[in-house]
């Protein structure tokens, strides 16, 4: 780790002597940007290859982005401040959450403005970029959640989060909850899309307490009796008989009606076809809200961000199938902790997706276990290294926190959003193979086996590419 960051910190010294790494992003792009808008106006002669490069130089522009949470509306004078101080840190975009029942009340009234106020901050005054992240978990008690909409637990608990208030997570499972949701969410990027338009670089759809595009994972979610009737129901269409599932389960139920969701961590064949039918239920509701925001916004982008695509909660959190989960994403954001493998989990995450899906990755903090200077930087360092077209912060205030790592933040615009960043290590075709099955990661739970097989392929090369057999359709 200290041998990397000690290569990519000389890299940034040497780049920021010779080309000026330290001017702002705005004024990259404009330097990049106008010359070659002149050229194609005054000659109108440009080459099929020359409009190839244009495409390509506007893919590679990177963002880092600080992340503005709203669980308590913040007063716009506060958020202007927060703004002004991370601007002249260097980020070149902000992320807005936005809880949505701050968004719509109870009785469904809607009231857009003070989110209109704080992007037109942004993108007017400031003349930044915005990520939207609509977060759906509500405020438990409110009426546009029912009980009997809501996750449970195995014991039958509510999913009810203590993120600054007790806050509902909807089931995935409940038709009417989610339809709720998709109604609003598309009348929500339809009114930011006709106001703000390019400027909006995303939307993020969160279901989490934590906003998270996944089940929360501090325990089991989601037996529910939404949850637990559509499972029997599948169940009934997939194997038309109680005797065909008992024959593939091995189980003696004498109806589908006494069939019992196991714990989510369960491997035998009962348990396979419970983590599927969760995978479904989020990954309907996922693709719903991608359809509902492409017939608003035909041009937008949609993301997804997960806690993780593979660490020891990742089968509570249902994202080990996350590539198809992803079907329509065209950002795929995960957060690790400051200590996880970073290397590992940027070769398999861009491995398993289409080259026209974007990665984002988050550096969580600054109260994470085992944060560090060196830490965080490794993170943000090796993030845009191996691929990354996002980096964001979250869970910053601006404190006495913020300043003690405001350099880091610094070194990493200096190092990857200046004129001449270093190279992004590429997984080419001759880079080794690393193959992984679900069922193993499902039953092993932790990533480290899988980690240890990598990073001994990877002192052979820059890259290893992670092909994954998903074992558990």
């Amino acid at each position: 780790m200290k041998k990397l960051i000690s290569v990519l910190l000389a890299v940034c010294l040497v780049t920021a002597v010779l080309s000026g790494c330290a001017s702002t992003p705005d004024e990259t792009s404009e330097t990049q940007t106008e010359p070659m808008t002149e050229k194609i106006t005054e000659t109108e002669t440009e080459t099929e290859a020359e409009t190839e490069e244009l495409v390509q130089n506007e893919e590679m522009k990177r963002y880092f982005i600080f992340r503005i949470w709203n669980f308590r509306l913040r007063d716009i004078n506060e958020f202007r401040s927060i703004v002004d101080t991370v601007v002249n840190t260097g980020f070149n975009a902000i992320k807005v959450h936005m809880p949505w029942h701050l968004l719509q009340d109870g009785d469904g009234k809607i009231d857009y403005s003070p989110f209109d106020e704080m992007l037109d901050y942004v993108i007017n005054v400031k003349g930044l970029p915005v990520a939207v992240s609509i977060d759906f978990a509500r405020r438990y008690g409110d009426k546009m959640l029912s009980d009997d909409e809501i996750q449970a637990d195995m014991n039958g608990n509510l999913c009810i989060g203590d993120v600054y208030y007790e806050r509902a997570t909807l089931s995935f499972a409940s038709e009417t909850a989610t339809e709720k949701a998709v109604t609003f969410y598309k009348d929500a990027v339809s009114h930011f899309d006709s106001k703000f338009g390019d400027n909006i670089l995303f939307y993020l759809p969160a279901f989490t307490p934590y906003c998270e595009t996944e089940y929360w994972c501090t325990t089991q979610y989601d037996y529910s009796d939404a949850a637990v009737n559509r499972f029997r129901s599948s169940l009934s269409e997939e194997f038309g008989s109680i005797e065909k599932l008992n024959e593939e389960t091995g189980k003696n139920y004498a109806s589908f009606d006494e069939v019992a969701p196991p714990s989510c961590g369960a491997t035998d064949a009962l348990g396979i076809l419970w983590y599927n039918f969760r995978h479904e239920m989020l990954k309907s509701f996922i693709d719903r809200l991608a359809a509902a925001q492409k017939e608003a916004a035909p041009e937008s982008k949609i993301t997804l961000q997960l806690g993780s695509v593979f660490d020891e909660a990742s089968y509570l959190r249902c994202t080990l199938r996350f590539a198809d989960l992803c079907e329509n994403a065209d950002i795929v954001w995960f957060d690790d902790a400051p200590l996880y493998d970073h290397n590992f989990s940027m070769d398999y995450v861009r491995s398993s997706l289409p080259d026209n899906v974007l990665i984002a990755q988050e550096i969580d903090g600054p109260r994470q276990y085992a944060a560090s200077r060196e830490a965080y930087l490794n993170q943000g360092l090796i993030s845009y290294q191996r691929g990354a077209t996002f980096l964001s912060v979250a869970n910053w205030e601006i404190d006495d926190y913020y300043y003690q790592y405001e350099d880091v933040f610094k070194q990493i615009v200096q190092t990857w959003l200046c004129d001449t960043p270093p190279e992004v290590i590429e997984i080419t075709d001759g880079a080794p193979t690393l193959t992984v099955k679900l069922r193993d990661m499902l039953k092993r739970k932790s990533p480290s086996g899988f980690i240890s097989k990598y990073n001994k392929l990877l002192k052979s090369s820059d890259a290893v590419k992670i092909t994954v057999v998903d074992d558990l359709k």
